[in-house]
This record gives C-alpha cells, structure tokens and sequence, in this order.
C-alpha cells in the first residue's frame, strides 16, 4: 500500500511540475541606455518587475527574468521565440516589432557629451562611441542632438558600438573615444562637457513579442498594473500605459537620414552658441576716380564665396 501512496504522489509532483513550466512567461530586460551601474543592480529590478507581472496574473502565470547585456542576444532569443514579454529600449522595436503596452514616463534629452575643451567640429575624423540599440541608433542621436546637420558615417572617423550607455562614456574617460552619445544626466556623465542636446530617448518600453502566448485580456491586465504600481524604479519615472509619443519619434528620427545642412554643422559654434558669418570679400572692377563734389561714383562690387 505505501509503495502505491509513492507512486501517486511521484505522479502527482510530475504532473505539478508540467503545469508550472506551462504557465512560466519568459520577462526579458535589455535597458542599454538607463541608469543601472552595475549587473546585480540591474537583475534585481529585473526581478521586481518580474514580481510584479506575475501578481497581476492572480497566480496563473509566473513571469521568469532574464537580463540581457548584448543586442544581438535579445534578437537571437526573439528569433528563437524565448521570450513573451520584453522591457527595453525604444530604438530596438524598430528591428524587433512587437505590441507595447507600456513605457517609462523618463524621457530624457539625447545628448552629445565630450572631455573638456571638446567641440562638434573637433569631432571631425575622430572616434564617437555610443550604446549598440538598433538599426538606425546613431541616424536617431544625430538627428536628436545635432538636428540632422552631419552625416555621422562620413564626418566622424568611427562610430563605435558598445554594450551600454555606461560603457560609451567610460570610452571618453579612458580616452578611446573623443566623445559619446547618451542620454542626459546619466551618472556615467559626471565631469564630462556637454556639446549638444535635443530631442527625447525612449528609455524604457514593455512590449509582447509572443501575442500566442499573452492574449489581449492579459495584456491589458498586465498595462493596468503596471499604470498602478507607481514608480519604476532604476530612474525610469513611473510607468504610464500605452508606447508614449517618445518612442514614436525616435523610431522615426532613426529612420529619416540625417539632413546635411552645411559643410560644417552650425552647432560647431562658439560657447555662446553664435553662429559667426562667414566673411565678405569685396572686389571691384574698373577704375574707381577720386571723390568730386557731386554724385557719389557709382561701384560696381561682385560677391566672392568664402
């Protein structure tokens, strides 16, 4: 009899594990561009949002974190259909469509930051780096903080991809890049000069890759609670149902090419953010008399380009 009793509850726990693994959801977090210092900082928000999704469901699904370091792991596990529910970057879902259901309210200016005594136009030929997000994540900066006015592939001499926003600006301080594109007041930032700022970085959207998986019913359970849980933590503000406007724009400024306005772009200006004309030369032709009494003599000047 007891060798029966053993047989049923070994069932029973079998049974029990196959039914938890079905209603395990795969939360991925891939966040380049916040705040987070260092990898357990950010595993452990991870892990409250995990917390958080999962109460939301009232016990019928366990959403299970997983962080990511690189974009092309992030891709390589949507590809592989690993993941059902993603929180990251707004630049990446240009690559990675998928149906966003939320986004942190902290927007903050894409900005262009450099050591001192660093300008736009010493950038010229020089190393940019920046965090790997998407396709067109440099197109987006350049559009955002230089108002489209350089060719980035062409005006500076590399653009260099790194795994976050962190690691960009440390490439200043190490002295591997003249300068480097973040987003503004990140606290890797600290000392560092900022050269041009505009525009908006989606630092956060959550986004279901996998709609099999989570239905329209959980999803809009899973935006309520997110709209009613209040902060986000990681300095991302609060979360806010829906994609937001900013993600929207910076999809489409990483998309649009860059509009190349000048030879040289005009915020490559003096601290005072005077743009100098360019001089006027004057040439005239023909024999010029000397002043007389009477009408004034009639000059004839051409306009050179400078």
């Amino acid at each position: 009899m007891s060798w029966r009793r053993a047989l049923m509850g070994l069932s029973l726990a079998v049974l029990t594990a196959g039914v938890a693994r079905a209603d395990e959801l795969s939360l991925g977090v891939f966040l380049p561009e916040a705040s987070f210092t260092t990898n357990a900082e950010r595993s452990a928000w991870a892990q409250r949002l995990a917390d958080t999704l999962s109460a939301a469901t009232a016990g019928e699904h366990t959403f299970v974190p997983r962080t990511f370091a690189r974009r092309a792991d992030v891709i390589g596990f949507i590809r592989a259909k690993r993941v059902d529910v993603l929180v990251t970057d707004g630049l990446l879902l240009a690559s990675a469509p998928a149906d966003v259901i939320a986004h942190a309210s902290n927007t903050p200016a894409a900005t262009l930051y450099g050591a001192e005594g660093t300008t736009v136009e010493g950038l010229r030929g020089q190393v940019v780096a920046l965090a790997e997000v998407g396709d067109g994540d440099v197109t987006f900066y350049v559009n955002a903080a230089l108002a489209g006015e350089l060719a980035p592939r062409t005006f500076f001499g590399e653009v260099r991809d790194t795994k976050d926003a962190g690691a960009a600006l440390g490439a200043v301080r190490a002295g591997a890049a003249r300068a480097a594109f973040a987003p503004a007041d990140h606290p890797a930032a600290a000392g560092l000069r900022v050269l041009a700022q505009g525009g908006a970085v989606p630092l956060a959207v959550v986004a279901v890759v996998s709609s099999e998986r989570v239905d329209a019913s959980l999803q809009r359970r899973l935006a309520t609670a997110l709209a009613t849980t209040g902060a986000a933590g990681g300095g991302l503000g609060r979360w806010v149902a829906g994609g937001g406007d900013a993600a929207t724009r910076a999809r489409s400024l990483a998309k649009r090419q860059p509009r190349v306005l000048t030879a040289s772009p005009i915020l490559a200006s003096s601290d005072g953010g005077r743009v100098a004309p360019p001089p006027l030369r004057l040439r005239t032709t023909g024999k010029v008399d000397a002043p007389q009494r009477g009408p004034a003599v009639s000059l004839a000047p051409t306009l050179e380009d400078p």
